[in-house]
């Protein structure tokens, strides 16, 4: 009776020794983004392709674009809870999450795209960018710039003036919300997913978001004005959820090995989703309009004044060590 009792424990025993390999062989990792036909969709498809190679298909990529998952929040809350694996958003969409996710969206950062890059990719910016919200049971797998800010309106804005009582879908930034108040206009904060049928009924009268986004959701349908913002860009933010990693074992590395080797392969591709996006909105019609030099200006003395006014002190430590990165990788 003992030994069958002995042999029972010790075949309990080897099962739960084979329980870690059992899971990293059939692990599942959901990939999420509220955007679709974009960079972000491009970064995540990449990112399937690689983390399958890098674990021999023992991890399973499966992406959800345009908010089949549910609304950025609830993406969020699913990666902090650990029901979601990863989700691929503005920065703006994370500042409820943690304030100091606002120092990205201060205008006046990055002189351009690849300036961006350069900055986002330092050494020494990655290890402050993976720090933000590492206490809130996420962790920042990626960050990159998606592209230049934009609005799309009903109404054309040629000047700052054509701004004053304008209701401006923006990303959940209270950042982006001081911004738009401080130039007249009425920002809504809205998740990407909720936006289109906000539009065209006319309960908003314009979008702000990167330029590719009013291509990829055919705004050009509703308004034929997109107004591109100077030395504003969007950078987006992938958040996973570290306890999926640590479940993983001896895949963990792997998994980030291939977040790196996408960061490689989509990163060149900014510039021609940024020409896709032009070519397709002009082609539904649409005009790309700049602000006059004067404007310009005039926009990034109220804007940047108004973004710092809101950075929380953590923030503020964090825009200050961005921006010195982008004086020093200033070329």
């Amino acid at each position: 009776m003992n030994r069958r009792l002995c042999l029972a424990h010790l075949a309990g025993l080897g099962a739960l020794a084979l329980l870690p390999v059992a899971r990293a062989q059939n692990l599942v990792m959901k990939l999420t983004t509220t955007t679709s036909d974009d960079l972000g969709v491009d970064w995540l498809n990449a990112y399937k392709v690689n983390l399958e190679a890098a674990t021999q298909n023992k991890v399973k990529g499966q992406v959800y674009p345009a908010s089949q998952l549910g609304t950025a929040q609830r993406t969020i809350e699913g990666v902090s809870m650990g029901t979601v694996e990863m989700a691929l958003n503005a920065s703006g969409m994370y500042e409820g999450l943690d304030a100091r996710f606002g120092a990205l969206a201060v205008p006046g950062l990055f002189d351009g795209i690849d300036h961006g890059m350069k900055v986002l990719a330092d050494p020494e910016v990655k290890t402050r960018l993976a720090s933000i919200a590492s206490k809130k049971g996420v962790e920042v797998l990626t960050t990159l710039v998606h592209s230049q800010c934009s609005i799309v309106s009903r109404k054309p804005i040629r000047k700052l003036s054509d701004l004053a009582g304008q209701k401006i879908r923006v990303p959940g930034s209270s950042i982006l919300i001081a911004q738009l108040r401080q130039l007249g206009a009425n920002p809504v904060s809205m998740s990407l997913g909720e936006v289109l049928p906000a539009f065209q009924n006319g309960t908003l009268d314009g979008v702000y978001s990167g330029t590719p986004i009013p291509s990829a959701l055919k705004y050009f349908d509703v308004a034929k004005s997109q107004t591109l913002l100077p030395s504003t860009y969007i950078a987006i933010v992938g958040l996973v959820s570290p306890t999926f990693l640590k479940s993983a074992g001896a895949l963990e590395q792997p998994l980030r090995q291939a977040a790196h080797k996408t960061d490689a392969e989509i990163g060149p591709r900014v510039h021609a989703r940024v020409a896709e996006a032009r070519a397709i909105w002009e082609k539904g019609g649409g005009e790309m309009i700049e602000l006059p030099p004067a404007d310009a200006k005039a926009y990034l003395d109220a804007v940047i004044p108004a973004a710092m006014k809101e950075l929380s002190t953590d923030a503020r430590k964090d825009y200050e060590a961005l921006r010195a990165a982008a004086v020093r990788l200033r070329s």
